[in-house]
């Protein structure tokens, strides 16, 4: 792939960015499709701030920041169909595990703003040990395998004063309904921390099981010690009272390149958690005198997996950071600078998401998108 310095002052789209946009939906009118194909370009390439006045800068004469102004403001096209248009294309432009699991992994995270006209905008923080912030909340879902992780949809979190509020798990159902999981998969895995083991969550996981004749749908949570099991005994005293000759070690490698590995002290049980029914509960601590408060307490409805399995299953839960991580730093997500409507501070985080799926598919070669072809007159 070429340096990103060769594309400063371009007055034409690269041969693997019309690659990129080839076949995408018809949601256009007039000029805007080639507006819209030069903001994620500038998305892409731009290393700094990556407002639209910033963009104009750089992009040919004809395009101008009003343009992309009126593209963001334009209430007639949906950015959602085609970020589920190109994450499906990302998911295709790589091969399948030998294994045939797809792991989903849903969180939420927030982007720091200063103005308080944004309407998305809200004071808040994430827990009662974190500082107090003032900025865009959003819920993501993800798609994971091997060394791949790929972004298949968000949602903005309203302030709750907002007439269209709806809750972190309220938004991570909907995105979970209408995700369509590729061909190859046969065994689909959402894993999730505490924030998202809610009741309804886990009972939406087991209808689609039921529902999908094609694969097996489960889940890997971690759980708060609110939590009751279905005799009445409350999550809580078995971790307060589980004795310590109890935990046995075990150890997972660690993701990535890294060739270390990673050691926890861990119980196993088999029961019945009350409104879910059978599941298999993993109590894990970094040490084996480690105390109660230390504990993590993770359950699956899969009971035929490991102990190792489970931890396995839960590690893959951080690459979900360190996408955010690239999409804040390195993607400029949120930095347009654009206000009053929620929906056009949509299309502009939707618009970084869409520039991360075109660099990944970029990385993996244009042999692996199809043969070049003209795509703009």
């Amino acid at each position: 792939m070429e340096t990103i310095t060769q594309y400063v002052g371009l007055t034409h789209f690269p041969d693997f960015v019309r690659v990129f946009f080839k076949g995408m939906p018809e949601v256009f009118r007039y000029r805007h499709k080639l507006v819209f194909c030069w903001l994620v370009l500038m998305q892409m390439i731009l290393s700094g701030s990556k407002t639209l006045k910033g963009f104009s800068r750089v992009a040919p004469s004809h395009i101008a920041e009003w343009h992309f102004r009126r593209l963001l403001c334009a209430g007639y096209w949906s950015l959602h169909i085609l970020l589920w248009w190109f994450a499906e294309a990302a998911i295709k432009a790589f091969p399948p595990p030998e294994d045939n699991v797809l792991f989903v992994v849903a969180d939420g995270s927030k982007k720091d703003k200063r103005g308080k006209k944004n309407p998305a905008a809200q004071k808040g923080r994430t827990s009662k040990n974190e500082p107090y912030f003032f900025g865009i909340r959003f819920v993501v879902l993800m798609v994971q395998w091997d060394v791949y992780r790929i972004p298949v949809d968000f949602s903005i979190v309203l302030p709750k004063g907002h007439p269209d509020y709806k809750t972190e798990n309220q938004l991570f159902r909907e995105m979970l309904s209408r995700f369509k999981p590729p061909t190859w998969a046969k065994l689909v895995i959402v894993t999730a921390d505490a924030g998202f083991a809610s009741k309804d969550n886990m009972q939406l996981i087991k209808e689609l099981d039921r529902s999908d004749p094609n694969r097996r749908w489960g889940f890997v949570f971690a759980i708060a010690r609110t939590w009751k099991m279905e005799d009445g005994k409350s999550l809580s005293n078995l971790v307060k009272h589980t004795p310590y000759k109890c935990f046995q070690r075990t150890w997972i490698p660690r993701m990535g390149n890294d060739n270390g590995r990673k050691t926890f002290w861990v119980f196993k049980k088999r029961t019945r958690l009350r409104h879910i029914g059978d599941v298999t509960m993993v109590l894990s601590k970094k040490g084996r005198n480690v105390g109660p408060k230390n504990t993590k307490v993770l359950v699956t409805n899969l009971v035929e997996m490991t102990t190792r399995q489970v931890l396995l299953v839960y590690q893959r839960r951080w690459t979900i950071e360190v996408l955010f991580k690239e999409l804040k730093s390195g993607l400029g997500l949120g930095e347009h600078q654009v206000t009053k409507v929620v929906d056009r501070i949509d299309k502009s985080i939707g618009v970084a998401i869409i520039a991360y799926l075109g660099l990944i598919r970029a990385q993996k070669g244009t042999s692996a998108l199809g043969n070049h072809g003209a795509y703009f007159n």
